[in-house]
């Protein structure tokens, strides 16, 4: 088990520099980050405008309008008898203030063109519902066996909150929350405290097996479902933490050959049965 926990933490380590060059080269911020960046260092340059006017000898309201036109390059001309220092600081705060602002409009415009903005609020809006949900089931991994799962939950009266690595993924009307099920961050946003049981159904053993641990150390009480791809996964996700663990592909080979020999078993007797 500990081999595949190293092997498991190697690889989430490779991942996480890819990313973080992957994050350098496009800027290291998302949108809406960069949104509220930019926000953030233009009030503090309308904070600090503001002081140094005053320190200059404006008065507050006065030294708030000055940084104002200052800032958004409006300008009503210059009061009389300026300095050396007053035109210094002006300099400054105008090379900040306009850099500052176009960053933020950019970041505004990247958001409404690129639909950045309305998949922001969508899935606000959707963990929000899922903080809501109480005795739930959390099903990782969204493929072929994570929609069956997740289908017969749903027709059985479960509420289902699903995760899954692929952003992009179409959930429907489930509740899906996008990201790494091995992050504890990400079973905690699908509400993992509040959960009545959690299914792992990704297609690596690996991460199955660290996904049964984190959670298991996170909910020593939670019913743990694993999925196994291969027979010498079974005992170690035993004894990661899950209750029960299962082989879907032996379980439908079983199943497709007693399909098949009942099949055959029914020819036979039709066959003994003829005069």
């Amino acid at each position: 088990m500990k081999g595949v926990l190293q092997r498991r933490r190697s690889r989430r380590a490779q991942r996480s520099r890819r990313e973080s060059r992957r994050r350098l080269v496009s800027g290291g911020l998302e949108p809406v980050e960069r949104l509220i960046a930019g926000l953030t260092v233009l009030t503090a340059i309308l904070a600090a405008g503001t002081a140094g006017y005053v320190l200059l000898g404006f008065d507050l309201l006065d030294a708030l309008y000055q940084t104002v036109i200052t800032v958004s390059t409006v300008g009503y001309g210059d009061p009389e008898d300026i300095g050396g220092r007053y035109q210094l600081f002006t300099i400054v705060l105008i090379l900040l203030g306009t850099g500052t602002s176009l960053y933020t409009i950019g970041a505004v415009i990247e958001m409404l063109f690129e639909g950045r903005l309305d998949d922001h609020i969508r899935r606000r809006r959707m963990q929000r519902s899922i903080d809501s949900l109480s005795g739930h089931a959390v099903v990782c991994g969204y493929g072929q066996v994570g929609r069956a799962i997740a289908a017969a939950m749903i027709d059985a009266g479960t509420d289902v909150v699903l995760i899954d690595s692929d952003a992009d993924v179409d959930p429907g009307e489930l509740h899906l929350v996008p990201g790494d099920a091995t992050h504890d961050s990400t079973l905690r946003n699908a509400g993992l405290e509040r959960a009545s049981s959690l299914v792992v159904a990704l297609d690596s053993d690996a991460d199955n097996l660290y996904v049964a641990l984190s959670a298991r150390a996170l909910c020593p009480e939670l019913f743990i479902v694993a999925r196994a791809n291969s027979g010498d996964a079974l005992p170690k996700l035993q004894q990661a933490g899950a209750d029960r663990v299962i082989n879907p592909h032996q379980i439908g080979g079983a199943h497709m050959a007693e399909a098949a020999l009942s099949q055959s078993t029914a020819e036979d007797g039709e066959g003994s049965s003829a005069p």
